[in-house]
């Protein structure tokens, strides 16, 4: 289905293609100028703030329970920029299975700070920018794509004319801070933005529809949004609040009071290399890390975020053995955990997986692998003999249907993904009801384990870090205060 949707875009810029030769005289200043004027002329040019507020449900792509059946998450944010001032604020509730994930980022002048409403603590955000953790819903707003596409009238590039539901619109790409190019498509009529399209290098075709343009504080804006990914839906709206250039109160950007400073994060801007044991590495970067070991005979890998070719190649060089990554345990289906597959199989090795996974690799790999790729578990498999051996066992949780486990009996220690971690070095880590549920699933395998380690953090765990994380879990319930957390 993605080919076919892929292949109906390509025709669409095909077509849209052959006119560009001969629109090379087409005026695209004139055209920004229609597109300026139609949402509020100079109260869009002078915009000195907006809010945005928006509730959506959306399908759980490639991160469902159960590869054979797709659930909806839904996610309430509001993102307030003082372009004037340089102060951004960010809040969202990604609610799921796994339950309530607030978020809270807090920009003023030189400050930037994140916020974690479950433990009460504040510390610095990795960057200050807007764009950087609000640019996800700035693309959302129309307007604020006529903004943009002022701005960046300079290098805004005609492409030509389309037909958009039956009414003729003319084409520009044009220029978003940290993402690749966006097209945006103009109503030669109305000149509203009714679509903008872009490219992302892992997921393809992303695809904004906005509707029902309405005035709000003097400007246009489309009051219903939807988004796509590959043609399928991702995002739907389900309530959408617009503000503009209003007075905003002097508090906005403070920090919350009562809140204690965060411990010390763990720096994994460079490759990060934990030696368990001379041949056991738990190695990664940012969001990504591996476990690799040699059992003498090979190397078994487990792991699979983009990145393990150089994460094998540290491994590599942190033992001086070069022999070839001949087995990769691929933990779930969700497709995140997919991303270095098709790496795995150009090293040449075997998918350790279970049966229902298969077909999630097969849609996401390029390779078309073969069968004989793959090597199923049935419960417990073990690689490699004696000390140096890997059980794999496979678990259920509410996280997924099923979870393998990756765990190395001679150095007590054990690998998994997503149920369980903390960016920090020291401390309690937060749990979730995957934290809960993973912890219900390893009982009866009454594992002698002391360590853990996983797929997003560098920090390597003790097994009194996990009980008392177990422990400490609490229900996340919205605090009273803030009324979009429970909407």
């Amino acid at each position: 289905m993605k080919t076919i949707i892929r292949g109906a875009l390509l025709a669409l810029w095909v077509v849209s293609g052959s006119g560009q030769a001969q629109d090379a005289e087409f005026d695209v200043g004139a055209l920004i100028d229609r597109v300026v004027d139609a949402y509020g002329g100079s109260a869009l040019t002078e915009m000195r703030n907006y809010e945005i507020e928006e509730a959506y449900i959306g399908p759980n792509l490639n991160q469902s329970w159960s590869p054979a059946l797709t659930d909806l998450n839904k996610n309430n944010l509001r993102l307030i920029h003082d372009i004037e001032g340089g102060q951004a604020y960010f809040e969202s509730y990604f609610k799921s299975r796994g339950g309530i994930f607030p978020n809270l980022i807090i920009a003023s002048g030189e400050d930037a700070w994140t916020v974690n409403l479950v433990n009460g603590t504040y510390g610095e955000a990795q960057s200050g920018d807007p764009y950087t953790f609000g640019g996800g819903t700035m693309r959302t707003t129309d307007t604020l794509l006529a903004l943009e596409l002022h701005k960046g009238r300079d290098t805004a590039e005609y492409v030509g004319s389309a037909s958009w539901l039956n009414r003729p619109h003319e084409m520009i790409k044009m220029q978003f801070p940290l993402s690749p190019e966006l097209t945006v498509f103009i109503d030669a009529e109305t000149h509203l933005i009714t679509r903008m399209t872009r490219e992302n290098p892992q997921f393809g075709a992303l695809d904004y529809v906005f509707d029902d343009h309405t005035e709000v504080d003097g400007l246009m804006a489309a009051s219903k949004v939807s988004f796509s990914v590959a043609g399928d839906p991702n995002l739907i709206g389900t309530g959408r609040r617009l503000r503009f250039n209003r007075n905003l109160a002097p508090d906005t950007f403070a920090l919350p009071e009562g809140l204690e400073a965060e411990g010390e994060r763990i720096d994994v801007s460079e490759m990060v290399i934990n030696r368990l044991a001379p041949n056991v590495y738990h190695v990664g970067q940012n969001a990504g890390f591996s476990i690799f070991v040699d059992t003498g005979n090979e190397v078994v890998g487990c792991g699979g975020y983009p990145g393990l070719t150089d994460r094998l190649a540290a491994f590599q060089e942190a033992t001086g053995s070069h022999k070839r990554l001949s087995y990769q345990v691929v933990t779930h289906h969700h497709g995140d955990h997919l991303g270095g597959i098709d790496e795995a199989l150009s090293l040449g090795a075997t998918l350790v997986t279970v049966d229902n996974t298969i077909g999630a690799i097969r849609d996401l790999s390029q390779l078309e692998p073969e069968s004989s790729r793959f090597l199923s578990v049935n419960q417990r498999l073990t690689l490699g003999t004696g000390k140096n051996r890997v059980e794999v066992y496979d678990v259920s949780t509410i996280h997924s249907l099923s979870n393998l486990l990756f765990y190395v009996p001679a150095v007590r220690t054990l690998f998994m993904a997503d149920h369980f971690g903390s960016p920090y070095a020291t401390g309690v880590p937060t749990a979730n009801r995957n934290t809960v549920s993973m912890a219900a699933a390893l009982e009866p395998l009454d594992l002698n384990y002391n360590r853990i380690v996983t797929a997003h953090n560098a920090r390597v765990y003790t097994a009194r870090d996990f009980e008392r994380s177990v422990q400490s879990f609490r229900d996340f319930d919205c605090p009273d205060d803030r009324p979009l957390c429970s909407r």
